[in-house]
């Protein structure tokens, strides 16, 4: 077992997280893909080996601590993969969809799932509403977006892949939190409730959430707008571009 191997499993025991032995290799390779690909190009800040443990890996996985029981799960504006790829090396049988519009992205995700033999993972090149609206509405058992804009435009776009009974994760800090109750109404428009609100911490003193939506009914057909519309709508909330 290599030093960061070693590291990981240590952190991943020490958060209480689910993972199997056999696992740990595949996350080598997905970060020395990582650190490989972002001498050429910025696809993280983050560029330490610890860094990577815990604020892409650990952090990733604790979708886990919030949900267990589901086959398919979508990554909306994926990025460099997080969360939805280290989920999928430890639940190695759900099935993985990763949608991020930067094409130089995408090409390093189709890459990285073929280095770690991802058959049933899929990326989507295109911007989400537009998937939302038709082709995959309505399909996924979980939906995550982390770092990926602001409350509203997350419900708008995420609530519409959720399947009724699934679940929209989102991956929130503490002045997030203080204002979710603004968006009650907006979520019960959209088919969703707030289920739960699941505090975390890494390995640093910030406090970090993952926001649980259900989705209770379905999602009105007008929604997702055009991310034009959603961003003229973000004042309305109090929020800014």
């Amino acid at each position: 077992m290599s030093e960061f191997t070693e590291k990981l499993r240590e952190a991943l025991l020490s958060a209480s997280l689910p993972f199997d032995e056999s696992v740990l290799t595949y996350f080598e390779v997905y970060k020395n893909l990582l650190l490989d690909w972002n001498t050429h190009m910025n696809l993280t800040a983050v560029r330490d080996e610890e860094g990577i443990i815990y604020k892409h890996f650990v952090d990733s996985l604790m979708i886990l601590k919030v949900v267990d029981n589901f086959s398919s799960l979508l990554d909306v504006g994926s990025g460099a993969g997080f969360p939805g790829v280290p989920v999928k090396i430890v639940k190695r049988d759900v099935s993985l969809s990763l949608i991020e519009s930067q094409k130089k992205k995408a090409t390093f995700l189709e890459i990285l799932l073929e280095r770690l033999t991802f058959t049933d993972a899929k990326v989507y090149n295109t911007r989400a509403e537009e998937l939302g609206k038709e082709h995959l509405r309505e399909s996924f058992d979980v939906v995550c977006e982390r770092e990926f804009g602001k409350i509203p435009i997350n419900l708008e776009i995420g609530l519409p892949f959720v399947k009724l009974g699934g679940r929209l994760l989102l991956y929130k800090g503490a002045k997030d939190i203080e204002k979710m109750d603004i968006f009650k109404i907006f979520i019960e428009e959209l088919g969703g409730s707030i289920e739960k609100i699941i505090p975390y911490k890494l390995n640093d003193p910030i406090e970090r959430y993952i926001v649980s939506i259900k989705k209770e009914w379905y999602t009105p057909k007008r929604y997702p707008r055009s991310y034009s519309s959603m961003l003229r709508d973000l004042k309305k909330w109090g929020e800014f571009a």
